[in-house]
């Protein structure tokens, strides 16, 4: 009884041990993803002074196409109303985040990963 119990254990931690480090690695890149759309939509809605539904659309078809998100599963909440020059706009994006370990043993820690940005508008009316 007690070698059926060592060998699950081994086997559990092996498995902990190889793919933590992998998922580790792959949600730093995701949350790197979305920073970098947040970002460079940021930089589009400042010289529009709002996030266009063109821009917003764009954001959403970055991270879908070479991302590997459903498009279904992203909400980005933005100013959309046209705001003047040295105003702020702002935006958010929300996109569920994938597991950490394996085993479902410990905290995987928060469901989604949620980056948001703040920028100064550069529309001159």
């Amino acid at each position: 009884m007690s070698e059926v119990i060592g060998k699950w254990l081994t086997v559990s931690i092996a498995i902990i041990i190889m793919f933590t480090p992998i998922l580790g690695y792959l949600d730093s890149l995701h949350r790197e993803a979305v920073e970098v759309t947040l970002t460079e939509g940021a930089k589009k809605a400042a010289i529009a002074g709002r996030f266009t539904p063109d821009i917003i659309q764009e954001m959403k078809d970055d991270l879908v196409d070479h991302y590997n998100f459903t498009e279904s599963d992203i909400e980005i909440n933005a100013t959309t109303a046209q705001t003047p020059r040295n105003q702020y706009i702002e935006a958010t994006i929300r996109v569920p985040r994938g597991i950490l370990f394996v085993l479902d043993l410990f905290n995987q820690g928060p469901e989604h990963i949620e980056k948001s940005t703040r920028i100064l508008s550069e529309y001159v009316q």
